[in-house]
């Protein structure tokens, strides 16, 4: 059963990437799509003097991935973006890549792509993109 059938799509909302046609070829492109986008956006970098981690695009365009794939796809992407990294693809911030990057301060953050573009994908697939939170209830006092 492919991801964008009929009988699927009807017990689940859609994202935007379910508005394309056709479903393999479609995912695929999303997912190496998606992957690259964060390894693009990882590019823009900057160095901060008081930590090891700079400041990069790569957390926008997860989340960006993840709200606009869905659970799976986003996930998929997220996975290929890490093992390519470390297969050698220098696509991580300031054009790192290889095995080296295991030891390095940012590769949890790496680890963490992957679950935080599932868990915002999940989030889309059920519809929290479309809603605004309330407002917080006002303080019990009304005054501060």
């Amino acid at each position: 059963m492919s991801l964008a059938s009929p009988a699927l799509l009807a017990r689940r909302r859609l994202v935007l990437a379910d508005l394309l046609p056709g479903a393999r070829l479609r995912d695929a492109a999303l997912v190496l799509g998606a992957a690259a986008f964060v390894g693009l956006s990882a590019q823009v970098a900057v160095s901060l003097p008081f930590t090891p981690v700079p400041l990069t695009m790569q957390p926008f365009a997860v989340l960006l991935a993840g709200a606009t794939l869905g659970l799976r796809r986003s996930a998929a992407g997220m996975v290929l973006y890490v093992l390519a990294g470390i297969a050698g693809m220098p696509w991580f911030a300031q054009h790192h890549g290889g095995s080296a990057v295991v030891h390095a301060a940012s590769f949890g953050y790496l680890l963490a792509y992957p679950f935080v573009a599932a868990l915002v994908g999940g989030l889309a697939s059920r519809g929290g993109d479309r809603t605004v939170l309330p407002p917080p209830p006002p303080w019990p006092s009304g005054r501060w």
